[in-house]
């Protein structure tokens, strides 16, 4: 990828370039970025999506890193990563929170504020931006839920503060756009704090003993097909425990994998493979990746879906029988590789 710092004048904030990503990612899996920003300001990051999109740069927002599959050769693309914006705000009942804050802390404040609502989202290892790009959630509730506007720098550089009524939430989407979340206001709910801990306490003891989430790991790896569930088809199918290199099925959730040393992005792709191939020869299902393993848009400018959550990953990654996609998803593949971005909480990418 060609580009020149002449094109950034006036910008404020870090710009490297081949900057390893498998330490952003949490299944520490990854090669460098292209170019790897950390701007000061969401002014800053305004500035720099004008010039990606006046010099047809491809860019992505990474966040957590936690729905993220990261290609081993890395990623020819500028990347976005704005972990450093952690402030919070409180107005009456509202928090009006910066993308790269993490969602522990965010809750963690939250509850110290007599303030619920947030609770759902215990051991989600998001950051903001993420949460809202891909619509965090769980069966009780998700994030959009509760969030009553957001600012965006959108594909054109501009900054904008996008209502309620203009975001259009769906699963596991925010409706946002190829975008870089900068703060999102939730609206929340006064509350004793011993009742927000007692609801936080239940629900993250219950994802500890159903989800690996002390390990590095990403999921949901596959959706569900419609009437059923992708962890019950796989476990049936006899693959919790299956492994590829340090690469496993959990023994605790079957839809996550999780990586236990030196597993690379093309073994959890063939594991992928396997495990879709042993489902369909069980049930005749054809499992499809989820959130994290999905090429998204990502043109330079636009036409993707939130930037804050893809798959950076190569066109040659993608599993047997996924390669069925849309006539746009298929043009973005030939502008830049595609990177699971869902899960950093990131789209931001969870």
């Amino acid at each position: 990828m060609q580009w020149s710092t002449k094109w950034f004048e006036g910008y404020r904030g870090s710009l490297r370039e081949g900057v390893p990503l498998a330490r952003y990612s949490n299944l520490r899996i990854g090669g460098p970025a292209a170019l790897f920003l950390e701007p000061w300001s969401e002014e800053d990051a305004a500035l720099a999506v004008r010039v990606c999109l006046e010099h047809d740069l491809p860019w992505e927002v990474l966040g957590a890193g936690s729905n993220v599959l990261i290609p081993d050769e890395g990623v020819q693309c500028v990347v976005f990563h704005v972990g450093h914006w952690n402030r919070v705000v409180r107005d009456g009942d509202r928090l009006i929170a910066s993308a790269g804050r993490s969602l522990p802390s965010l809750l963690r404040q939250a509850r110290e504020l007599g303030l619920g609502g947030l609770e759902f989202l215990a051991g989600i290892p998001a950051q903001v931006g993420g949460a809202v790009a891909m619509n965090a959630g769980t069966r009780e509730c998700e994030t959009c839920d509760l969030v009553e506007s957001v600012r965006i720098v959108d594909r054109y550089g501009e900054l904008r503060e996008v209502g309620r009524d203009g975001m259009h939430p769906t699963y596991r989407d925010g409706g946002l756009g190829h975008c870089l979340v900068t703060t999102a206001t939730f609206r929340l709910t006064p509350r004793p704090e011993a009742v927000i801990r007692e609801t936080y306490e239940r629900l993250m003891k219950h994802r500890n003993q159903t989800q690996p989430v002390s390990e590095r790991s990403v999921g949901c790896i596959f959706k569900n097909p419609e009437g059923d569930f992708a962890a019950r088809l796989i476990q049936e199918a006899g693959l919790k425990g299956e492994r590829l290199g340090d690469l496993e099925v959990s023994t605790k959730h079957a839809n996550y994998f999780v990586n236990h040393g030196e597993g690379t992005a093309a073994q959890l792709m063939e594991l992928m493979r396997r495990v879709q191939a042993r489902v369909h020869d069980r049930f005749g299902v054809r499992l499809q990746p989820g959130p994290a393993v999905q090429p998204r848009g990502g043109r330079p400018g636009g036409g993707g879906r939130a930037g804050h959550r893809a798959v950076l990953r190569p066109k040659s990654f993608a599993p047997a029988g996924f390669r069925d996609q849309s006539r746009r998803a298929r043009a973005s593949e030939k502008v830049m590789p595609r990177l699971l971005a869902a899960f950093s909480s990131t789209s931001h990418w969870v």
